[in-house]
């Protein structure tokens, strides 16, 4: 039994065989167990606060969700997935529980969480090579996830094979790109709050073995009070990349490529009516390439760790206090053209948050303040050109304090509408360096959503928010690996500003879902490079190279999910458009974003042939992404200088693909489980771009020296064997 709301398990839901005195209580996991029933009889399950349901035991086949007394339900809802919108005052918010991810087809023997939010309709993969989120025409830094409440700067891992997220600790995610909580601020996109795994009844271990992968994770009860949940995953490509190795892909002989990530968290249950939860978190990614002569190294990181205390006061008054310390760090190192050089950034936020938050039959209140000390190091470069040192004067260290105070409400104005709003008030005051005068900033944050109910089947959804972002991305767009750089807003940058409509219709009846959306977002004082060019890396004050506009995005976006007994079936369509116009920039003519996809479209499909066998598909298209393409180099006054074309005029191909996957699934014996799955990744063996490089034709001695494009493709047609295990 879950709650059709917040998708959590809910206990003590009593359960009787109608006629009859047979009965039992669901346990914590919402899990229960009837003995001696027959096919045909029909349960009675109640508890209060959730309306009463009447369900012939024959219809149930999957999740029972239960619905508050505020909105009855008349009938069990059987849903493929728990992200049921028609319930939902918030437009275009999905809520997974860690059922959900285990119907996802599997990627290389993982069930990944990232990309299980890459599959709905708005949020696109990012450049090819990574696994972070485009969400509405917006870029990586606009998106905000918590895991436990704590800030986690990067979830990406290259390749996008895996995301930083291993999904084997995840007890629910929660997504939304419109109609934020009011508690949630400082991104303009969207908000990924992921749950980690609660106090098990008994200790639990799963993990897996396979050919570019190995993970455990294990749920220990210590006793009554303590409770201990440790995971870590990591890839051994290195290994067996002589198995798979392209030449012209990542899997070149002459590249290397590991991943780690390790996760901790203990629980201590102070009584029934309080918590402390303290959780830390790392990952690490380290990628060589000495292919064709180069010599080229990325690293990336995440350091995490807080402890969350939560109170309960009443039945319906709980609060919830956090205070946490995140860590992330980037450096990057190359030859390209006629520059060797290393790069690094770093980003940090201590926070302090705490909230109070009512949630009664006939309304939700949520108040709270939250404190947040941020440190950001945008580069600092070291840099020879002809193996001659380049001076560079490199960035210091900026710092701003950001206090926040919100609040949010949801009620019923009358049977058929559902109102939900929010306002966020937010002070940030920076500190002063020699690029950033110390200086206050104040934003005030409203947000609206109204759900009308049409029918049972049928609603319509509206919402509108407005958002503020003090941080500012900039990307060198002709350099397809990772390099961004994080800056705050000072008085000729100032914070990026976001208004967005969405208008939505959903329809869901005998287990099909069909959602759909038309959203307008407008960003003033969005930034960009002069050029996006590897010349920034090379500029004494970044701020100069820096130039603030806006864009416009707009899309329709379609979604589709039905359920046929055995047949599983998932399809989401975004069609959408994010230009940009800047006076500085391009002549002052608007050009598409590094972001822009007009097209994108996936589809899952599973199949269960029996209780053992399992099919999954997983098929991909989305536009490539825009990049400025340098045309030569001219050496005036004994310095070189890149020419480009015009912003943003070229495209990498389109990104396509098609996973498939079986998974058998051993008998039980006892508490263990195992199943063997083969993958094929990129069956038809695509050769998607993985990063755009440039070469040289001449040298420095001349006055002209051409460029030329060169390509490495993304990871080959790939077949691999997993075996997962469990103990429950």
């Amino acid at each position: 039994m879950f709650d059709f709301n917040k998708n959590n398990p809910i206990q003590d839901v009593a359960i009787l065989v109608k006629g009859t005195k047979n009965g039992a209580y669901t346990d914590e996991e919402g899990f229960f167990t009837l003995n001696g029933v027959s096919s045909d009889a029909v349960l009675i399950i109640s508890k209060i606060g959730y309306s009463t349901l009447q369900v012939a035991i024959r219809d149930i086949s999957d999740i029972v969700y239960l619905e508050s007394e505020i909105n009855l339900l008349n009938e069990v809802t059987i849903r493929t997935f728990s992200s049921s919108q028609l319930k939902k005052v918030i437009p275009d918010q999905v809520y997974f529980s860690q059922q959900d991810i285990q119907r996802l087809p599997f990627i290389l023997g993982e069930k990944d969480l990232i990309k299980l939010i890459q599959y709905t309709p708005g949020v696109q993969q990012a450049t090819e090579g990574q696994s972070g989120l485009l969400v509405r025409g917006g870029n990586g830094s606009m998106n905000l996830t918590l895991l436990d409440n704590i800030y986690l700067h990067n979830t990406s891992h290259l390749g996008g094979l895996f995301s930083a997220i291993n999904s084997d600790f995840v007890q629910s995610l929660e997504f939304s790109k419109a109609g934020f909580d009011a508690s949630y601020g400082g991104r303009l996109s969207s908000v990924t709050d992921i749950q980690t795994l609660d106090v098990p009844d008994k200790t639990s271990f799963s993990g897996s073995i396979g050919l570019l992968s190995a993970k455990l994770t294990g749920n220990v009860k210590i006793d009554d009070k303590n409770s201990l949940l440790v995971s870590g995953r990591r890839t051994y490509l290195e290994l067996f990349k002589p198995i798979f190795q392209s030449e012209d892909s990542v899997l070149g002989k002459n590249s290397n490529y590991s991943l780690y990530d390790f996760f901790v968290k203990y629980t201590l249950k102070l009584s029934p009516k309080d918590r402390i939860e303290t959780t830390v978190y790392l990952t690490e990614d380290n990628f060589k390439d000495k292919t064709r002569g180069r010599n080229r190294k990325l690293q990336w990181g995440n350091v995490i760790y807080g402890t969350t205390y939560t109170h309960q006061f009443s039945n319906g008054l709980s609060s919830q206090t956090t205070i946490s310390n995140s860590f992330y760090e980037f450096s990057f190192g190359s030859d390209d053209f006629i520059y060797d050089y290393s790069a690094n950034s770093n980003f940090s936020v201590f926070s302090l948050n705490h909230k109070f938050l009512w949630n009664k039959p006939n309304y939700f209140f949520m108040l709270g303040a939250a404190y947040n000390n941020n440190t950001i190091l945008p580069k600092r470069v070291q840099a020879t050109i002809n193996n001659a040192p380049l001076e560079i004067l490199n960035q210091e260290t900026s710092k701003f304090d950001e206090l926040n105070l919100y609040g949010d409400l949801q009620f019923s104005f009358s049977e058929r509408i559902k109102i939900k709003s929010g306002l966020r008030f937010t002070t940030i005051a920076t500190k002063s360096n020699a690029l950033v005068d110390a200086d206050q900033y104040y934003y005030l944050e409203p947000r609206l959503s109204v759900k009308y109910e049409l029918n049972d089947n049928q609603a319509l959804k509206f919402s509108y928010q407005k958002l503020n972002q003090f941080i500012h991305q900039a990307s060198v767009s002709s350099f397809s690996l990772p390099a961004d750089f994080f800056v705050i807003s000072n008085n000729n940058v100032r914070p990026q500003v976001a208004n967005q409509l969405s208008l939505g219709y959903v329809f869901e009846e005998n287990g099909m879902q069909f959602n759909s959306a038309l959203y307008y977002k407008n960003v003033s004082n969005y930034t960009e490079f002069k050029n996006g060019s590897i010349n920034n890396l090379f500029s004494n004050n970044i701020y100069e190279d820096m130039v603030s506009g806006k864009f416009n995005s707009y899309g329709l976006e379609l979604s589709v999910n039905k359920k046929i007994n055995k047949f599983t079936a998932q399809c989401a369509v975004t069609l959408s458009k994010t230009i940009a116009q800047f006076d500085a920039i391009n002549k002052g003519e608007e050009f598409p974003t590094d972001f822009d996809r007009p097209i994108n479209f996936n589809t899952i499909v599973s199949y269960k042939l029996n209780d053992k066998i399992e099919f999954g598909s997983i098929f991909l298209f989305t536009s490539g992404q825009n990049y400025t393409r340098p045309l030569d180099i001219r050496i005036i006054n004994e310095r070189p200088i890149i020419n480009f074309e015009p912003k943003n005029a070229s495209r990498f191909p389109s990104y396509h693909r098609l996973d498939l996957s079986c998974t058998y699934s051993f008998k039980r014996k006892g508490r263990w489980g195992s199943k063997l799955n083969l993958t094929l990744y990129n069956v038809y063996n695509n050769k998607n771009p993985f990063q755009i490089y440039f070469a040289t034709e001449g040298n420095t001695d001349d006055s002209f020296v051409e460029i030329v494009e060169k390509r490495d493709n993304f990871f080959p047609f790939i077949p691999t064997i997993n075996w997962l295990f469990s103990f429950n």
